[in-house]
């Protein structure tokens, strides 16, 4: 093929054009990797760890682990926990927490509020929430302290306990003598009294947390004093009912125990800690948290009786009327719950 100088020159052209294109394309690249503002980076994930006294499978631990599990799942939380920690030690494991750079530490149990103050102070920038603790101390800006603010559910249980009795005798099983524990005791005597005043109660204090031999112990010899009625305010009554055979109902604690036994447990007092979980998320994530003490009950969605639905076709009719329209007033403000955080037996004789 004959070339003139014109094809020549035509072909040269486009050649430079070719090359000027591919210059201006590397330097935008090049620019826009080394100038041009980077993509947004996603929000790194809000780290929450948890400590347990007992074991997670105890209901006080199971509420709280599956209120974070849902965090976890729901509102960009990465979540740990470290469970069976002895007080002894609560101190050690917060600071390794620290160390790792979890920006929430809940410590969950009342015998860990020494601690949690000690290094909260230590730590401003540390949020805290402390589960279970005194009412009348003066807690560091960085330390929400929560408790199972449930009485209301439990006077309600109790209502029902002493509308039912065939017996005049209620039980309770419970843990220590503490002012948490006291105001659930007192509040499911004083529902029981409230609607049946001949009726007794007998408590035991197991003097653990989690000890459900001795929980199922306590209950045998409950059963044996008459009661009809028993709250499980720890692991072991089923238990003793079934293997007792004697004609008696449970009531749950924290978590709905229906499906641990569907043919004894009537109903729960039951704790919900979700939304709970959420604002404590929120306020962290927008700078806002504040310490102090978070004391919700029924009316804030806190407490709940739950029935197991079984069972619950077998309460009288009269008595579901009765403790629904309790439940009502407590909601509108129109009964209030007794709340007492001592132990006088000498209150329900």
């Amino acid at each position: 093929m004959e070339l003139t100088l014109k094809g020549i020159a035509r072909t040269a052209w486009v050649i430079v054009v070719a090359i000027l294109v591919a210059v201006a394309a590397i330097a935008g690249y090049t620019y826009y990797q080394f100038y041009a503002a980077p993509p947004p980076t996603p929000p790194k994930k809000l780290r929450v760890a948890v400590i347990y006294v007992t074991p997670i499978e105890e209901p006080w631990n199971t509420v709280l682990h599956e209120a974070m599990t849902w965090a976890a799942e729901e509102l960009d939380v990465e979540y740990v926990y470290s469970e069976k920690v002895d007080t002894a030690d609560v101190e050690r494991v917060e600071r390794e927490y620290i160390a790792a750079g979890y920006e929430i530490i809940f410590a969950h149990s009342w015998g860990f509020h020494p601690v949690t103050i000690k290094v909260a102070e230590e730590f401003p920038d540390v949020s805290f929430a402390q589960g279970s603790g005194p009412t009348d101390i003066q807690y560091p800006p960085n330390v929400v302290m929560y408790d199972y603010w449930i009485e209301d559910a439990a006077y309600l249980a109790g209502m029902t306990a002493g509308l039912m009795t065939t017996t005049n005798i209620i039980g309770v099983v419970t843990a220590f003598e503490t002012p948490d524990v006291n105001r659930l005791v007192n509040a499911f005597i004083a529902g029981a009294k409230s609607e049946n005043p001949a009726v007794k109660a007998k408590v035991i204090f197991l003097e653990s947390w989690f000890d459900p031999v001795k929980g199922k112990e306590a209950a045998l010899a409950l059963l044996e004093a008459g009661a009809d009625f028993i709250y499980a305010e720890r692991f072991g009554v089923f238990e003793a009912i079934k293997e007792s055979g004697k004609p008696a109902y449970a009531f749950g604690n924290i978590v709905d125990q229906t499906e641990l036994a569907p043919d004894i447990v009537l109903a729960s007092i039951a704790w919900d800690l979700k939304t709970f979980v959420k604002q404590l998320i929120d306020t962290k994530r927008a700078g806002e948290w504040k310490g102090g003490i978070v004391r919700w009950g029924m009316k804030e969605g806190w407490a709940k009786l739950i029935w197991n639905p079984t069972l619950k076709a077998k309460v009288p009719s009269d008595v579901l009327s009765k403790v629904e329209k309790a439940q009502e007033d407590i909601i509108a403000g129109k009964l209030d719950v007794p709340i007492y955080e001592d132990w006088k037996p000498e209150r329900w004789e």
